[in-house]
Parts: C-alpha cells; sequence; structure tokens
C-alpha cells in the first residue's frame, strides 16, 4: 500500500502539472486556470501546504486492512501538514537554475507540533530545527519491537547528551529541537577530509544541483508531454472559489517522461529514477483546481484514482493549499551555529562516557 501511495505521489505531481501546461486552444475553463498560475508566478513569494482532507475516520475507512495500517496511522495522516514556502526579489517566475531564492519546509503533526523545518536563505545559510522526541514517540507508537528497541537506545543517547558540558551548547540545542545555523559546504567538507584516505571516498551523497540547460530541457519534455493532452471543464464555485476539473492521461505522461528523464537520470536525487514513473496506471487522472479572486487556492486529487486492485477503498483526497499572501522567508531569531567540529568532539565526549560540566 505504501509503494501505491508513492506511485500515486509521482502521478499527483503529474497531473498537478498539467494544469500549468494549457495551451490557448483551450476553453474559457483552461485560460482561468492558466491566469491564476501566471498570477502565481508574478509574485516575488509563494507558500503552499499538503495534507489530506477529511478526517481521521475517512482515511481509516480508505486504508483499513491494508499492509498493517492502523488507526493510529489513520490518526497520524489526519493531522499531517507539509508546508513550502519561497521568496526572492525578483518574481518567481524569473527564477533561472543559478538564481538564489530562499525556501523554506515544514513538516508538522497540527498545531504547535512541528516535526522539522528548514529554511535555507538565498543558497548561503541554512536554519534548521528537529523535534526528535516527538519523532521518537511516533516511532513508539507505530514502529516494530525492533525499532521501539532502537527508540529506546536512542533515548538513552538524548539523556546522556542533556549532561554535555556547555562548550557543547549548539550540540545540545540541536537535539533539543532548538533552531541551529548550519554551513552545508562546511559539513560536506569536513566530512570529505574525514574521509579522503579511505577508497569510498566520502560518505556524502552528490548534492550537485541539476544545471539550467538541464532543468530547461526536464520542463520542456514535461510541457511537451501534456500540453496536448489536459482537458479542462468547468466544475461550478463553492466557498468563493470558481472550480475547474482538468483530466490528464497520467500512463501515457509518466511515460513520455521518464523516456525525457533517461538521459540525466544520474544527476536525479537518490531513491528516484525514472523507472518509478512506471507505476503510474495507464488511466485518466482527474483533479479538482480552485481559483479565487484570480489566483490559484487549492487543487485536489482523490488518490483512490490511483488504486489499481482493492487497496483504498473510497475517496482519499489530497489537496494543495495555495496562499495568497506569502512573506518573506527569514531567518529565526536566536539559532546556535553548529559546526561539524563540535559534533565530533561531542560525539567522542559520549563514547567516553565524559559527562562532567
Amino acid at each position: 500500500m505504501r509503494k501505491g501511495i508513492a506511485a500515486a505521489g509521482c502521478a499527483a505531481f503529474i497531473a498537478t502539472t498539467a494544469a500549468a501546461c494549457g495551451t490557448a486552444g483551450n476553453l474559457s475553463a483552461g485560460a482561468k486556470v492558466q491566469q491564476a498560475l501566471d498570477r502565481l508566478g508574478e509574485q516575488k513569494a509563494a507558500a503552499l501546504s499538503v495534507g489530506f482532507d477529511g478526517g481521521e475516520q475517512q482515511i481509516w475507512s480508505a486504508l483499513k486492512g491494508e499492509d498493517g495500517f492502523t488507526q493510529e496511522d489513520a490518526k497520524l495522516l489526519a493531522g499531517l501538514d507539509v508546508s513550502l514556502s519561497m521568496s526572492a526579489t525578483k518574481p518567481l517566475k524569473d527564477i533561472k537554475g543559478n538564481d538564489a531564492a530562499s525556501v523554506a519546509l515544514r513538516v508538522s503533526l497540527g498545531q504547535g507540533k512541528d516535526l522539522v523545518e528548514v529554511r535555507s536563505l538565498a543558497g548561503k545559510k541554512t536554519y534548521l530545527r528537529v523535534d526528535l522526541r516527538q519523532f521518537m514517540s511516533i516511532a513508539e507508537d507505530l514502529g516494530t519491537k525492533q525499532d521501539k528497541s532502537d527508540m529506546k537506545e536512542f533515548q538513552q543517547f538524548l539523556d546522556a547528551a542533556d549532561g554535555l558540558p556547555s562548550s557543547y551548547k549548539s550540540v545540545k540545542d540541536a537535539l533539543g529541537g532548538k533552531w541551529v545555523s548550519v554551513d552545508l559546504k562546511a559539513f560536506e567538507e569536513f566530512s570529505k577530509s574525514m574521509a579522503k584516505d579511505s577508497p569510498a571516498g566520502s560518505p556524502l551523497p552528490d548534492t550537485s544541483a541539476l544545471d539550467a540547460k538541464t532543468q530547461a530541457r526536464i520542463t520542456k519534455a514535461l510541457r511537451e508531454a501534456l500540453e496536448n493532452n489536459a482537458k479542462f471543464a468547468d466544475a461550478g464555485s463553492k466557498d468563493g472559489a470558481d472550480h475547474v476539473k482538468v483530466t490528464v492521461p497520467a500512463g501515457k505522461t509518466a511515460d513520455a517522461l521518464a523516456k525525457a528523464l533517461e538521459p540525466v537520470a544520474d544527476q536525479l536525487p537518490d531513491g528516484f529514477s525514472p523507472a518509478d514513473l512506471e507505476k503510474v496506471p495507464d488511466k485518466d487522472v482527474t483533479l479538482d483546481v480552485a481559483v479565487k479572486d484570480g489566483a490559484l487556492s487549492g487543487i485536489t486529487l482523490d488518490l483512490d484514482q490511483f488504486d489499481t486492485g482493492d487497496e483504498i477503498h473510497g475517496a482519499l483526497p489530497l489537496t494543495v493549499g495555495f496562499a495568497s499572501d506569502a512573506g518573506t522567508v527569514a531567518a529565526p531569531a536566536g539559532a546556535t551555529p553548529l559546526n561539524p567540529q563540535d559534533v565530533m568532539g561531542a560525539v567522542m565526549q559520549l563514547m567516553m562516557g565524559g559527562m562532567d560540566a
């Protein structure tokens, strides 16, 4: 079931992008969506959030009985909220491959339950905070017996870290869920220097970004795959927003995209391969696009459309919401600089059992 959801995510990306690929020949419904997307690109800041519609009971009814899915899983998914923000000094549509933009990512389980938040300011500095104890609590509720055993050991590690000397304040802050600032280049260089005598080289993955030419190639291929296939239809109004139904042949589009990505497969993020797109069902996929006051306000996709067997038992809508009043991504207050030497020193201190303050 989880593999099916991952495939649905790929298809959701394809279907969502289809909304941006209408041509001049589309009906007024398509023009309405295109204008809303154009307006989004004209902004210097944008924010979106991703989450499941409906409550715990609807999610449980749709997924119960599959791959060990539990009521606790349903509760977790019902509260899960992922948000992404971006801001720049010029309109987002004008940002090219090497342009600097500030980005923020937050994953939470509801009000006051942030799990992780990352902010990258124009490629210069990165800020991070992670609630490790909450992650451990989730693992304890949902994990296997081995997972729970591993979490118990990690809990002991966190408890021991509380006793580190004050000179390791940055490490203690990081482990304690407080904001820290990180120089990613310094960590990468440190890791490489530690591994320079090892045949394996640096343990860090290649984090080089796709160059502008490659990005343009991928974007062009995706647009060409979708441009002549997406169909638009008015779906009425609700809660002050105009709704448009967008239909796209997901399987056909996924195949075209997979072929376009093959030449750059080795540059894609670890864990993703063009072959993953083969899991997208060969069927039409429909999504609902909401446009409010001329601006894009939401895109909803029912994951039940991707069920090729009997894994999803009813509607399971996933919504991407867009904020029209997004602010600039800014640095958090009070972040402690974290450097690799501090991390290494703290680990050695813990290994030796030296907890004297």
